[in-house]
Order: structure tokens, then sequence, then C-alpha cells
């Protein structure tokens, strides 16, 4: 699975690409769990050991099956709380355990009848349901036999509503991305509106990231680059950015794998790079302009918002200010919050400088980005591109990277700039990188 990761990550499969690293973890989670049900079985063949032994004495042939009885009684219990309530509210009736009874004798009756064939003589037939090719067979039918169960319990997925397009046809239009192309700023999902989630903590917790996640999901398809990232490869720097300065819900933990904003706060999102916010609510600052709403009666509003001077490779600090953890970066960046595109936040002496990047452009290629811009003299850029150690200068540029707000890329450069970035970090890669990150992490207090 790791290899066919890599090959996938390296554009190295063609046309087997589609089967994305995703789709191959996710279909052998349910072969892999089918060996599960292997314990379940093991007890019944202690029981035919010790009933076939001719030796060893009666008190701990007698520990032995106790022993056994109490470990398939145990698997039994765990077996029923997890299945109990397999969709919350919902939980097995009569009517599941008949389907489930009679799924098992309908698979007897087929194990019977195929012996029956080979063998052509019914008691050969009944043998074999007695032996090892019937707990195999029933080590393989578990699930589907489960899946049976569950698909008679009627629970079913709503249909998704229709959804109008213009929304996201603007975005495709004005933000998308493409090999080529110029990076025109993130869109962001941030729904402000009826925060409150009814149900339990662990309910709460989940719908915390997937409430209108399946805005951020429509505009993945329309190769909109987003604020909102899912995936193990979310990184702990990013977290702890938005912990601080994009305020989630107060007491709700953050999941790893999912990385969204809950706080419109225009001078940070501009920082990050974030040029549209899909939202709830009809206005916001003064100085995010509506571009459009999808409004609909009896259905809450969504509405696209454009935030002026957004980041988009063009800032250029020219003065610096240090800070060694995250929790006093986030409170520098808040204390010069009007002075982001001027000030940039970083863990190692910069001396200010007079000269700023002009004609900056940030492309996307494959593998990486081209940064092209000019200077008067030495000059710094903050791009809206994830700082790792693994992010390396291709092209012999003498371009300079180093993290700069707390997550962020500062590329330091003089004169005429033309630099290519791409990640590098792999099976056969040069791993050390990653050792480096971690040491960042360990020293900024994540």
């Amino acid at each position: 699975m790791h290899v066919y990761a890599y090959a996938y990550q390296t554009i190295s499969l063609g046309a087997l690409g589609v089967l994305s690293s995703h789709f191959l973890m996710l279909s052998s989670w349910s072969f892999s769990c089918m060996f599960a049900v292997v314990p379940f079985f093991q007890p019944f063949q202690l029981f035919r050991i010790r009933a076939a032994a001719n030796s060893g004495s009666p008190l701990r042939k007698d520990l032995v099956f106790l022993g056994n009885f109490a470990f398939a009684a145990l698997l039994f219990v765990i077996a029923a709380t997890l299945l109990r309530h397999p969709y919350g509210s919902e939980h097995y009736r009569p009517a599941q355990l008949a389907v489930g009874a009679v799924a098992v004798a309908a698979l007897v009756l087929v194990v019977a009848a195929l012996a029956a064939f080979r063998t052509k003589k019914l008691r050969a037939s009944v043998y074999a349901i007695s032996m090892h090719g019937w707990r195999r067979t029933a080590l393989l039918s578990a699930f589907p036999i489960l899946a049976l169960v569950h698909l008679s319990l009627g629970v079913r997925e709503r249909p998704p509503p229709i959804r109008e397009a213009s929304l996201h046809n603007y975005l495709r239009a004005n933000a998308s991305i493409d090999v080529g192309m110029p990076f025109r700023g993130f869109a962001a999902t941030i729904w402000l509106a009826d925060k409150q989630i009814e149900g339990d903590a662990t309910s709460a917790e989940l719908s915390y990231y997937l409430k209108r996640f399946d805005e951020t999901f429509y505009l993945w398809r329309s190769n909109v680059p987003t604020l909102e990232e899912y995936g193990e490869w979310t990184s702990a720097q990013a977290h702890a950015f938005v912990i601080r300065l994009l305020a989630p819900p107060a007491g709700t933990k953050m999941h790893t794998n999912y990385l969204r904003a809950y706080a419109a706060d225009p001078d940070i999102l501009r920082m990050l790079g974030v040029r549209y916010i899909v939202t709830n609510v009809e206005t916001l600052d003064d100085r995010a302009a509506l571009r459009a709403a999808v409004t609909a009666p009896d259905t809450p509003g969504v509405y696209l918002f454009e935030l002026s001077d957004a980041n988009l490779a063009t800032y250029s600090p020219t003065r610096f200010v240090k800070a060694a953890t995250a929790d006093e970066i986030a409170n520098r960046i808040r204390d010069n919050r009007n002075r982001l595109d001027q000030i940039a936040v970083v863990s190692e002496d910069l001396p200010p400088t007079n000269a700023k990047a002009r004609n900056v452009a940030m492309t996307v290629e494959l593998d990486g980005v081209r940064i092209r811009a000019v200077s008067d003299g030495p000059a710094h850029i903050l791009l809206p591109v994830q700082f790792s150690h693994c992010l390396r200068v291709v092209n012999s540029s003498p371009a300079r990277l180093t993290r700069a707000n707390l997550l962020h890329t500062l590329v330091s450069f003089e004169g005429a700039l033309d630099a290519r970035l791409e990640f590098h970090f792999g099976l056969f890669a040069d791993n050390k990188c990653r050792l480096r990150d971690g040491q960042d992490n360990k020293a900024l207090g994540l």
C-alpha cells in the first residue's frame, strides 16, 4: 500500500492513477476486518482439541475449557456492545434477528448442497458442515451477513438537495488552478451562524468539522484551492495557527485529519492567501465585497464574499518581529494584524530592508510552484505556501527559504528572482528534512 501511495503521489501509474491511495486504503479495510472474526472461532477449535486429547489431568482440561468459554463469552459481549446501536438511534429488532437467522440458515444449506454435490453423499455433506471447511465459510461470510442485517434496518442517506451552480461557477472562473496558471487565491468555507449542535459530545465534535464541508468538496472538484484540508498530512503548524487565530468553538478538539476556520478575520485570512469566503451570513467586514448569493425559501442562504488585497504571493514584508513559540508568534501576529503585509514574525534574526518585491507572480507547475519577481535590493516575499525543510529550490536560484508567521514560507532574494519550488520527500528521497520539521515543532512548543 505504501509503495502504491508513493507511486500515486509521483504520478507514475498512468491510467491506474484514477485509483487514489484513499481508494486502495479504504478498500483494504473491509478485507482486513474480515479476519477480526477469527477469534470467535478459535475457542471452538480449542474445544475440539480438548475433546480429542487423551492425556493430561482432568483439572487442567476443565480449566482450559472454562478459559476458552470465558474468552468466547467476552468476545460475544464485545461484539454485542459494538453492534447494539449501529446507526445511533437505530437498533436491532426481531426483523433483523430473523434476517440474520435466515441468512445463516441459507449459508448452512448452501454449504451442505455444495458438499453433497461434490461427494454425492448426504452423510458426507453433514460431516463437512461440522469440520473446518464450515468455519472458513462462516469466517468469509460473517461480514456479508452483517451487511445484509444492517440493510434491513432501512437506514438511507437523504438525497442531496439540487444545487444552484452560479456560486461555484464564479469560483471556478476566478480562482481555480491548473498547471501553468497563476495562483489567484484560496477560498474558505466559514459557517458563522447556527453553531449550536445538538447531540452528545462526540457528535458535536464530528459535526464541527463536517458542517457544510460539502461546500469544500464541491470546490475541490472544480480545482478551487481552499484553506480547508482533509487528510493525514495536515500539519501541526496549520492546526496550531487555526486554534490560536481563527477561533474554533471553545472546548472543541481539533481532529488531526480536518483543518478549517471558524472565524472570518479579514486581516488574518488575507495574509493566508484567502481571497474568497463562502458563508451563511449576509454581511461580513466592510472590506469584503459580495460577489454571489444562493437563496431559496425555507433553506439557509449561501453567500460568496471577496476580500481585497489578499496575499497572492504579493506580501513583501520589510520589518521582522522575532518570536520563539507558537503562542508568542500568534500574539505578535495579533499585535500587528493591520500591517501583516509589511511585518512578518520569524524565529531567527532578520535585518529590516527598504526594498520591496515587485512584479511578483506565483505560477502553479507540475510538482511545485514557480516564483518570479524583481527588487532594487534585498527583499522578501511571504508565500501562502506552508513551510517545510523539505521544500527545495530546484533550479539553482539563489533564493533562501525560511519559516515565517508559524506556517508560511518566506523567500529572500535580491535583484531578479526566478525560483522553482518543489516538496522533496518520499521513499527514495533524503528524508532528514522531516526530522528537522519535527525539531521545529518541538521548538515551537507543538
